[in-house]
């Protein structure tokens, strides 16, 4: 399907509700979550641990453990063909050739009983019938190469322990694009290495993206900075629900809702005060298994009205492409939350 303007949605995700038995209770980890991805589009989604950003992607590969999770209404639409309604043996299909995932743990996602070259040969060669081994050899050596592993024939022989958190995360970005996939998605790719090595993985997955095929990607991420300098538009999550979605130039110019500012907020710049204490956003994140009845957001919010307690607020378009999850937001007018406003900015 395309929208409007033309741009053909490879993904579309439709009121996906994934809800968790946890101790005679039900936790609603991701509660009526919608987006699309555009083909060839860079697509975040940004929140705090806890937010439902994860599940929401472990969703769409449909990897949620049942029990204790399950999804248990939505739609999630690739090409226009529903995920949610295909049989076992068709979602492994497109799982790893039309949809990979670069998972946020490189070293409890690869196998540490097999070696690299074994598991690059076997993800290949599952997904292309008639490849000899000795042709997946070759293509998983093409890879490593591809991906800044040198000496990528001898490295093949080792194992997950013998590489580095960089190498090993660069190994999955190999495996996940070998079969040139659709849709990447990237599980806090960066999240486990040092931020010396945190530019230059996304400066190769973005690479190689483009050398293998130029695919959508899911970045999934907490570091607003990361969704600045990789991504076209960007959702912000917060308890289990989309709170904001928006281009990235828009969301960092002019972000709507008092969350989204709450996060701007609270990042460092240069041209602030040298002494001046960072503004942070009070309280926690309430248990997930006891979500406020109305704005989730609303007991941390200095903006917050009586409605906001009573009445959960929609997820709307108020301006063209920008959608703000939020009472105080019209379209005309955004909520606004100075700097400060949060009670500890001095």
């Amino acid at each position: 399907m395309s929208d409007a303007a033309g741009r053909k949605k490879l993904l579309e995700v439709k009121n996906l509700k994934t809800y968790f038995d946890v101790e005679e209770q039900t936790a609603k980890a991701v509660d009526g979550v919608s987006f699309h991805i555009y083909a060839n589009e860079v697509f975040g989604i940004v929140g705090e641990s806890g937010s439902g950003k994860s599940v929401t992607s472990l969703s769409v590969m449909r990897l949620i453990p049942n029990p204790p999770g399950r999804i248990e209404d939505g739609e999630i639409l690739f090409e226009g063909k529903d995920l949610l309604k295909l049989p076992y043996a068709e979602m492994r299909k497109i799982r790893g050739n039309e949809i990979s995932m670069i998972f946020q743990e490189p070293m409890t996602a690869l196998n540490p009983v097999f070696t690299i070259g074994f598991q690059l040969r076997e993800a290949i060669r599952q997904h292309t019938p008639g490849m000899s081994k000795a042709q997946a050899n070759v293509r998983a050596a093409e890879m490593l190469s591809l991906v800044g592993i040198p000496d990528a024939e001898r490295r093949l022989k080792n194992y997950p322990h013998e590489f580095s958190g960089g190498m090993r995360q660069r190994a999955m970005i190999a495996m996940a694009l070998a079969l040139e996939p659709k849709l990447l998605i990237a599980d806090e790719p960066t999240t486990a290495l040092d931020v010396t090595i945190q530019a230059q993985i996304l400066e190769l997955m973005m690479s190689v993206r483009e050398k293998t095929g130029d695919a959508s990607i899911l970045l999934i991420t907490h570091d607003l900075a990361v969704v600045a300098e990789t991504c076209e538009r960007v959702a912000v999550m917060y308890g289990g629900k989309i709170q904001e979605i928006a281009s990235v130039e828009d969301l960092f110019r002019e972000p709507l809702h008092p969350y989204t500012q709450g996060l701007l907020l609270s990042l460092p710049r240069p041209d602030r005060e040298k002494r001046r204490r960072l503004d942070t956003i009070p309280g926690i994140v309430p248990s997930i298994l006891d979500m406020p009845s109305g704005c989730k957001f609303a007991t941390r919010c200095p903006l917050e009205e009586l409605q906001c307690e009573e009445k959960e607020p929609e997820l709307r378009e108020v301006l063209p492409g920008r959608f703000c999850r939020c009472h105080l937001v019209d379209g005309v007018a955004r909520a606004t939350v100075g700097s400060g406003a949060w009670g500890n900015g001095r």
